[in-house]
């Protein structure tokens, strides 16, 4: 087949003529660190009956800690796997079903409650969107911790308890009542986590019906919801991460994950043998199944070793992995579980069972590796399936149980933004999701300067912003407007407005004095103006800073040189009688007969106010319920209501809705003009619905 060019994924589209579709068939795909594999099976009535499944290693390093590094190479092998599948079991594979290990895993433990109608049967539907309203409270919770700074996908939870009018449930479906509540741990990671598992799908043009976490997944295939009243503690050690899930008193009560698995012990292989990373793969593969190993060292040199000289030699890496695995089991579960078992390709390191057993003091027979014996509802057929198929297998069963729970694509500004499945997501949502800060989303005027001239204080206001634009559909909506999967959002971020600055000579006309020297009476006296802002001399061309003290001194008129003297009589400048106001020049000579006492500075009064000040100057106002006095314009403009910002309470990092602006309880905006004696109000919208 000749490939085409111009299409990227043209190379794993081929081949599907003659195939039938997809069906109820599940297609389920573990992406671990040093294999993929793939599984179809089918569900009927309770049980998962495996069809096929295909292992295909990676043969280069391309994922690290459990995370996709390269994509390319990743979307290759997954390629395989799907082209193997399809030909065997002669169906096109669409749809398959995912999950995610724990690297930077967080986890919420969180409950809501939720009003009922009496007479209504609870459907559900009506249970998935009590689930989804608690997630979301998880994920804000998430999003108000302190050092979370990128966006996190919830990939999976776990129902620790239903309660129906205060009566703990097993299933809510079908009862009725009058108050209901959900608690449950919900699982996240961050986005560049998730995103490379969605681009490899898309690169193999299969759409995702499910995402999980491993160790849930795991757990649906190795520990049903009957035998969760144990405490057990499983834990999939996979080569680059070990998922660790605990159960007790029938729910899943905590995950944990560590970056200590497989590769540790391979990479001590590396070091005691002398050999690379593949040839130590094979190494552990072949001695942890009981196989004596000939292998060649990098000198070239041959050499075999026995399983017993292997398991003494790795004795020290798998103590390392055991105190690692046991620390988390013992730091999610508050202490050591009834049980435990292990799964995943790096639970088969010889000795791991009885270090395990013995690090947490349990009897040997009750730390157990999973395999196809211990698998719940689920046929493989006859197939030997191991602790390396738990996960997989778990996969395509959590598959079929959460069918409708998945991330919805909403298109934003032509780009692919993921949401957790729900219809109650807002525009504002959505914005915070892809990233956007609060204050492109809500705008900001430019922040006010303030500082104070002569004890007197003044503000300049910031300039004015630009609102935020957003259209749904090719339609104006507002933030609050609701989004769901398959809708294209069109946003203009708000424009902030510039922030209040000014220079010394833009609120203080030095420059239209002299400097220099006069002699008056005799003696010489310096003239001009002095400028100090916090203390000390400053240029005109200084720049004010927020809250800066600015004071003026000198002697620039007759009258201030008069005053400075305490002569009270006029004065004779250069032999000619002059009034008051009359400016001073360098060499200037002014006589009255008083004498010139000693230097001392003179503080310059500002010029008289004009205009009407009740509109301008210093108003008090009653904002919120509370007194407040607004200082003088210093533009001689009116007040309005954006100057009521500086002295909101609200968050507006969190908005709850849109702005509610009241002046006398008439609507108001961020341009209307407040007068001495208004009284004005600022709420969210949401806020303002609560009180009615």
């Amino acid at each position: 087949m000749q490939k085409n060019p111009e299409n990227k994924n043209a190379e794993n589209t081929g081949g599907n003529v003659g195939l039938k579709p997809q069906g109820d068939a599940v297609f389920a795909l573990d992406i671990g660190t040093r294999t993929v594999v793939g599984i179809i099976g089918e569900q009927k009535d309770d049980v998962f009956n495996v069809i096929d499944f295909v292992v295909e290693p990676h043969p280069k390093r391309a994922m690290i800690d459990g995370q996709i590094e390269d994509i390319r190479q990743v979307s290759r092998i997954v390629a395989r796997v799907k082209e193997q599948l399809q030909e065997r079991a002669g169906v096109k594979l669409e749809r398959v079903s995912i999950a995610a290990a724990g690297r930077a895993l967080k986890t919420r433990r969180v409950s809501m409650d939720f009003d009922l109608a009496e007479t209504e049967s609870i459907t559900f539907d009506m249970i998935k969107s009590m689930e989804i309203e608690t997630i979301q409270k998880a994920s804000e919770e998430l999003s108000a911790e302190k050092g979370v700074n990128t966006p996190y996908y919830c990939v999976g939870y776990s129902i620790i308890s239903y309660m129906l009018d205060d009566y703990k449930m097993l299933n809510l479906e079908g009862h009725k009542g009058i108050k209901a509540a959900v608690e449950l741990i919900a699982t996240f990671l961050p986005n560049v986590v998730v995103e490379g598992l969605y681009s490899v799908m898309d690169m193999n043009s299969i759409a995702v019906s499910s995402l999980t976490l491993e160790p849930i997944a795991a757990m649906n295939a190795i520990i049903p919801q009957e035998i969760r009243l144990i405490n057990i503690a499983l834990v999939d050690i996979g080569a680059g991460t070990s998922d660790i899930a605990v159960s007790r008193d029938g729910s899943i009560v905590a995950y944990a994950m560590a970056t200590t698995a497989g590769d540790e012990i391979t990479e001590e292989i590396i070091k005691a043998y002398f050999v690379d990373f593949n040839t130590a793969e094979t190494i552990k593969q072949k001695c942890c199944g009981g196989e004596e190993c000939s292998y060649r060292d990098i000198f070239g040199i041959e050499r075999k070793i026995t399983p017993d000289e292997f398991a003494e030699k790795i004795e020290p890496s798998v103590d390392v992995l055991a105190d690692t695995i046991c620390a988390n089991i013992i730091e999610a579960n508050g202490g050591p579980p009834a049980a435990v078992f292990l799964i995943g390709g790096g639970s088969l390191v010889k000795g791991l069972p009885e270090t395990v057993s013995e690090k947490l003091s349990l009897p040997l027979e009750r730390v157990a590796l999973g395999s196809h014996e211990n698998l719940k509802n689920i046929d493989t057929g006859g197939r030997l399936m191991g602790a390396e198929f738990v996960t997989p297998l778990g996969i395509g069963v959590t598959g079929v149980m959460n069918k409708g729970y998945d991330f919805s694509v909403i298109t934003l500004n032509d780009r692919s933004i993921r949401i957790f499945d729900t219809n109650k997501i807002t525009v504002f949502e959505l914005l915070t999701v892809a990233g956007f800060k609060s204050a492109e989303i809500l705008g900001r005027s430019g922040h006010n300067l303030t500082y104070s001239l002569n004890g007197s204080r003044r503000t300049k206001r910031g300039g004015g912003f630009e609102p935020a634009r957003v259209l749904l559909g090719g339609n104006p909506v507002s933030l609050s407007a609701r989004v769901t999967g398959g809708d294209k959002v069109d946003f203009t971020p708000a424009v902030c407005g510039e922030n209040a600055k000014a220079l010394i000579r833009d609120v203080i006309d030095a420059a239209k004095y002299n400097k220099g020297k006069v002699i008056f009476n005799g003696g010489e006296f310096p003239i001009g103006p002095e400028i100090k802002v916090n203390g000390k001399t400053v240029g005109d061309d200084y720049s004010i800073q927020n809250l800066d003290e600015i004071e003026t001194y000198g002697v620039l008129t007759l009258d201030d040189l008069l005053a400075h003297f305490g002569a009270a009589e006029t004065a004779a400048v250069n032999g000619r009688a002059q009034d008051g106001d009359y400016l001073l020049s360098d060499g200037d000579i002014i006589e009255t007969g008083v004498a010139v006492p000693e230097n001392a500075p003179i503080f310059v009064g500002e010029e008289k106010n004009d205009g009407d000040r009740s509109v301008w100057g210093e108003i008090s106002i009653t904002f919120n319920g509370e007194s407040v006095t607004l200082p003088p314009n210093p533009d001689k403009l009116p007040h309005t209501f954006l100057e009521l910002l500086n002295y909101s309470r609200l968050d507006f990092d969190n908005p709850k809705g849109e702005y509610v602006m009241l002046i006398n309880d008439d609507t108001a905006n961020f341009n209307s003009e407040i007068k001495n004696g208004d009284t004005a109000e600022l709420k969210w919208s949401e806020d303002d619905a609560k009180n009615l």
